[in-house]
Order: C-alpha cells, then sequence, then structure tokens
C-alpha cells in the first residue's frame, strides 16, 4: 500500500501503483485462499476476504484489507477523513461563532426553532454586511478586505448551521418516502380490488343466464328415435350437431364481449 508521507498519495490524479496489475493473480488469489483456510483451521473462527491473516508474505500483502489508520484519520488525494463522521465545530475549523451556541442536548423543537432564529439573523447580517461591501468598493476598495472576512465568518456560520441540521433533513426526508412508498401501496391494492370486485360480479352475471342447450334439442331427438329410419339417422345427427354449436359459440362470444368490457 502506498505510505502517507509518499507525494503521488496527495496529488490530484495519482499514478495508479504497480501492485493493482502485479499481485493480483491467479496464484496469488489461490495462496492466500489457502492461508485463510489454514489460519481458519487453527483458531477455529470464520475467515472473510476482509479477515486480516497476520504473517503474510509482501507479495500477498495487498490482497488483504489495510489495517485501519492508528490515529483514525487518513489522506486521500490531499484531504484528510476521520473514522468518527462527526462534525467538526467553528470552534476546531479556526472560524469565530457568530451568536450563541445551541446545546445539543435541548428538546428537538427547542433547537430546530433556535436555528431558524439564527439563520434568520445570519441572513439579515449577510444582507447588511454586502451594502457595507458595496459601499466601501464605492469610496475607497483597499479597504475591502476586512469587510469581505466579515462575510466570509457570516457564510462559514450559515453552513455550519445547516449541516447540522442534516440529521433532521435526513429524517424527514425517509418520512416523506416512506408515506409516497405506503400510499402507492394502497392505491395498487384499491385498485386490484376493484378489478377483482369487477370480475367476480361478471362472473356471476354469466352464471345467472339461461342456458339456450338445456331444453328443446334433447327432447325431439328422444320422440323421433323410434319412428326415424337408419338411413336418416345419420343426417338427423348431424343438423343437431349443428344447432348444438351455434348456441355454444354465441354464447363463448357473449363472455368475451362481457370481459373485454371489463377490462378494455
Amino acid at each position: 500500500m502506498a505510505s502517507q508521507d509518499d507525494p503521488s498519495a496527495v496529488a490530484p490524479y495519482p499514478q495508479p501503483p504497480s501492485y493493482l496489475w502485479s499481485q493480483f493473480t491467479d496464484e496469488n488469489e489461490a495462496a492466500i485462499t489457502e492461508l485463510r483456510d489454514k489460519h481458519e483451521a487453527e483458531t477455529g473462527e470464520p475467515c472473510t476476504p476482509g479477515t486480516i491473516v497476520p504473517d503474510v508474505p509482501d507479495a500477498l500483502a495487498a490482497l488483504q484489507p489495510p489495517e485501519l489508520p492508528p490515529n483514525g484519520r487518513w489522506r486521500v488525494f490531499g484531504q484528510m477523513y476521520s473514522l468518527s463522521n462527526q462534525l467538526p465545530s467553528l470552534e476546531e475549523q479556526g472560524v469565530v461563532r457568530l451568536g450563541a451556541p445551541i446545546p445539543p442536548d435541548s428538546a428537538e423543537k427547542d433547537a430546530h426553532a433556535r436555528k431558524v432564529f439564527e439563520l434568520k439573523k445570519l441572513t439579515k447580517s449577510l444582507l447588511l454586511n454586502f451594502l457595507e461591501l458595496a459601499g466601501i468598493l464605492a469610496i475607497n476598495p483597499r479597504d475591502a478586505a476586512d469587510k469581505l472576512a466579515d462575510l466570509q465568518t457570516v457564510f462559514f456560520n450559515m453552513h455550519q448551521h445547516i449541516n447540522e441540521w442534516r440529521p433532521h433533513q435526513t429524517r424527514e426526508a425517509l418520512i416523506s418516502m416512506l408515506q409516497a412508498q405506503l400510499e402507492r401501496t394502497r392505491n395498487e391494492t384499491r385498485a386490484l380490488h376493484e378489478v377483482t370486485d369487477s370480475v367476480r360480479k361478471t362472473l356471476v352475471g354469466l352464471a345467472d343466464v339461461e342456458d339456450p342447450l338445456a331444453g328443446g334439442g334433447g327432447s325431439t331427438a328422444a320422440a323421433a328415435g323410434p319412428k326415424a329410419d337408419s338411413k336418416a339417422a345419420p343426417s338427423q345427427s348431424a343438423s343437431t350437431q349443428k344447432s348444438e354449436a351455434k348456441p355454444k359459440r354465441s354464447r363463448q362470444d357473449d363472455v368475451w364481449a362481457a370481459l373485454e368490457e371489463t377490462f378494455g
């Protein structure tokens, strides 16, 4: 891994380290897997790709996750980062605080009201300082440095208050997203229930329709059975099948028409 004191680690676009193409090979992957299995057998603890195996050769060092920085801070592309994701105070950043600090243990509603009040004061102060800067630039532009520093301090204080409000903003955004998701699910469920009820009513209505095949056709054939000769039987059977096929086809058309009207 590259050292924190290496100048290439501070460059905006440093060259990629050589171990990316020299150490990540199939042989090294198999070797580090074998070392993890051996370490798991010796210790009895499950090993994952994130487990740091001790006494690894230098050729396999890049295949393991790096150890945590000792002071909890590290540098990436010239920027310092910290493990503790905590917003630094204005005093830690060397900025003068304008107004009284808001205690973190105060009630949430009271804290939000005080933040709104402080932001309004800072906005008015920003406008006043801007007007004063315009007057200084019109009279003597050389004296504008102090007023620019005042404007920068006001901007830093406003930015700090906005950053301190990020947890509340995140919580409200999550609540809004969950409410929208719940409303969308309710609308989809309501639409499914409406379609189900419509289909159920259509099927019930089709079940109540009188069957045109029940009745006339069968009794006529039974009455004419003994008197009809054997030569007329095939033609009579064919005519009966045709008469039966026509009502069935008509009923199927009615079913399809009703379904198209329901879902169309």
